[in-house]
């Protein structure tokens, strides 16, 4: 066979990376910059939603420090993920590779009872809160209100992100439904 240069080789010649026929399905080759490389997942991905009731909603006692929303998430396609019921609610990171992600919660939201309160939520990773994560809504008796905490972030193995929250003034704030997501590509 002459020497050609794989640059000079057509479509009916070309041949997988190197390591492909050891690679497992869904996972992609990422060059390390140094002539090398590893096959690792394509993406990582997880949706935990509480079973949605206005009539029994999850509440939470609020208070004016953050505390951790502690309801029963159920987990849907998910996959790289597990579901923590202890110490509380979470969403724990399985895969071995560090990846970069979205993390997107929304949640409808209402005061008991009594006076309108400001209702804050924030992403915690690994039991820090996430600086920029946090939003403000208003909690009314009797009126649902959508709210949504979005922001990225990376996760190494082991790595759990959780949703706190607290309020200007004490209240026990009903959540009717809640729904976190995370997405991640390897970094």
């Amino acid at each position: 066979m002459a020497n050609v240069n794989h640059s000079a080789l057509s479509d009916p010649y070309l041949h997988e990376p190197k390591g492909a026929s050891t690679a497992n399905a869904g996972e992609v080759y990422i060059a390390n910059g140094a002539g090398s490389g590893n096959w690792t997942q394509n993406h990582r991905h997880v949706g935990g939603h509480l079973t949605f009731s206005t009539g029994s909603p999850y509440s939470h006692s609020t208070t004016t420090s953050d505390t951790v929303l502690n309801p029963t998430f159920i987990l849907v396609d998910n996959k790289g993920f597990s579901g923590v019921a202890s110490p509380n609610a979470r969403i724990q990171y399985d895969g071995a590779e560090d990846i970069s992600a979205a993390l997107t919660g929304t949640f409808s939201i209402q005061q008991a009872s009594g006076t309108s309160r400001q209702v804050e939520l924030a992403f915690y990773k690994n039991g820090v809160a996430l600086a920029g994560s946090r939003v403000i809504a208003t909690a009314v008796s009797g009126e649902w209100h959508q709210v949504t905490v979005a922001f990225n972030t990376t996760l190494a193995a082991n790595d759990y992100i959780e949703v706190f929250t607290k309020a200007d003034s004490a209240a026990t704030i009903n959540y009717a439904s809640g729904y976190l997501r995370i997405t991640g590509v390897p970094s």
